[in-house]
Order: structure tokens, then sequence, then C-alpha cells
């Protein structure tokens, strides 16, 4: 397996926004839409299961997004293909912005996965908004007898492939950070995929599966009542979150840093005033006070901005997990 080096040992799902506005798409702005919108309630699909960093990050704008639409916005979970089945049935709906699809960096990551697949990842979708970007970390059962990168790594050396390591399903955000993290240290895992983090979360907390990568915002609780612990953030700094965790690049994998972002999209050709009404909404409940908070409590940090910063971001994003699919040896399906 070839060692992720293109970047300067550096990725990120999800680049920050002032990296692409350079480019940037432009949207012409189109004809349809009654100004009453929203006249009935709206359907937010997540692609993952319930309880996971996404449905939880979901669920609280959707919320809010009711209170300031004056229409329930109800989320239905649909996992499964890394998030592909919901956004195949949010790339099929109708144009009319009351289909949406709150997704992860899965969604980049399928366009570099999968030779075909049921839908465009760019030219099915309209992009609304990005959410937030959330932190990563090598999270563990409190058995594996480990702490920090370099530890973890003569322990997986010991015993190439006899350890497991859960992902949130084959094609999810979880998935490349364990992909990017295995290649950069040039050791071999068990992967386990699951349809979503909280059947990931049961396994680990078992002692299952002794290990994983992902969002910590779904692992909070366990690892402040000692359940589980951190291995090591996947960043190159540490967090006030978690102020007691080292990093991995610190303790012996320089310029590991994974983030995952999650946003929204609704379906392709959906009428600009829906497209500005949902981007202006969002942004205003991303400004929240109470909402950063959150987010931040969460492991979480709000984003927003415009429709074109997002498909800039998507497209980037898609460049960067092909090229990480190659350097990692996986032949797209």
């Amino acid at each position: 397996m070839k060692h992720a080096t293109a970047w300067g040992l550096k990725f990120s799902l999800g680049a920050p926004l002032a990296a692409v506005l350079a480019g940037g798409l432009a949207f012409a702005p189109r004809a349809g839409a009654a100004d009453d919108y929203p006249s009935r309630p709206i359907r937010m699909l997540v692609g993952f299961s319930a309880g996971g960093a996404t449905d939880l990050s979901a669920r609280m704008i959707a919320l809010q997004l009711s209170e300031r639409l004056g229409q329930s916005v109800v989320v239905e979970n649909r996992p499964g293909a890394g998030g592909s089945i919901a956004a195949s049935a949010v790339a099929k709906a109708p144009a009319d912005g009351y289909t949406l699809l709150y997704t992860s960096a899965a969604h980049a990551i399928n366009a570099a996965l999968y030779k075909s697949l049921p839908f465009d990842p760019v030219a099915d979708f309209q992009p609304i908004t990005t959410v937030t970007t959330t932190l990563n970390a090598l999270i563990a059962h409190p058995s594996l007898p480990v702490r920090g990168a370099a530890e973890f790594i003569a322990y997986a050396k010991a015993s190439p492939g006899g350890v497991s390591m859960a992902s949130t399903g084959i094609g999810s955000s979880s998935h490349m950070a364990q992909v990017l993290f295995t290649s950069m240290a040039g050791i071999q895992v068990n992967h386990v995929p699951y349809k979503g983090t909280g059947e990931a979360i049961r396994d680990i907390v078992s002692g299952e599966v002794k290990v994983t990568i992902d969002a910590v915002t779904a692992y909070l609780p366990y690892l402040r009542n000692g359940s589980l612990k951190v291995v090591c953030l996947g960043d190159v700094r540490r967090s006030a979150l978690l102020p007691d965790a080292p990093t991995c690049d610190e303790t012996g994998l320089p310029g590991y840093a994974v983030r995952s972002w999650q946003g929204v999209l609704t379906t392709a050709n959906v009428p600009r005033n829906v497209v500005d009404r949902l981007n202006r909404e969002i942004n205003a409940i991303l400004k929240s006070p109470e909402t950063i908070r959150q987010m931040q409590a969460a492991g979480a940090r709000p984003l927003g901005g415009t429709p074109e910063e997002y498909a800039a971001i998507i497209k980037q994003d898609i460049a960067k997990l092909k090229e990480l699919v190659s350097l990692a040896g996986i032949q797209p399906q």
C-alpha cells in the first residue's frame, strides 16, 4: 500500500471556505417557485443512522429551521451505502425545495469510491450551504494498551491485520480517515464497516471492536464517563473540548489532520429564490450564539456560506479524494 504523501501528509475532508473562493461556480437565477415557499412540510433526508454525528447536527438545524420557516422540517434517516441511498432519493425528488439532503463529506467520497452511482454527485444537486466541520479522533476501548499515534502504530505492526477498526460504513468519512491513517502509518487493520455511528459505538463500548476513527460528537458521553478513550486527535493542534487528549500529529504521525464537514443540498434545478431563502435561514441559525455554543460543545464548528462556496468545496474534495483512493490502492467499485 502506498503512503499518502501527496499533500505534505495532510488531508482535510472539507477545505476552509477561504481556500476555495477563487473560481467559484456561477449559478444563474431560475424562474419558478411560488412566492409562498414553504407552504407545506419539508423533508430532510439523512443518509446515516440516528444518533450519529450527522444525524444529531441535522436534527438541531431542522428544529430551528422549522421555527424560522413556519413549517415542519421532518428528519428522515435512510442509512446505507455511505449515504447514497438518501442522496439518490433527493436526486430524484421534484425540484421544488421540499426535499433536502443533510449530508457529510461522504457525498464527495462516494464520487471517488464508485465508478457508477445512481446519481451525479455534482450535477444532480443544488448546494445550499455548508453547516459544520467536526473534530475527528482515534477512539478506543479502554482495554487497548496504547496512548498516542506511535504506540498504536507499534501495536498494529506487531499484529498485522489483527486490530479490528470500526467505521461508519464503506465510503464514509470515518472510513476515509481510517484509510489515510493506515496509509500514512504503513499499517494494516481489519476494517469493520457499520451502517452508522450508533452501531459502531455499541460494539466499541462492549469491546467487540477495539478502535475507530470518527467525529467525536456522538462519542463524547462515552469519553467523559470512561467507557471509551481518545488515543489521539485527528488534528495538528489540541482542542479545548478535550484538553488532555494529544494529537496524532504530536504523538507519532506528523501532519495527520482530518476534519469532516456537513452541509445541506437539494435537488438540481430548484428555483433560486427557494435556494436563497434556505441559505439565508440556515446561515442565520449558524450565527446564533446558542447554536454556536451547542456545536462547539459537540466538537463541531459552524461554517455557513454561499451555495457557490459549498459547490466549490464539494468539487475540490472529490478531486482530493480520488487522489487519496489511488494512493491507498483502493479500486473504485
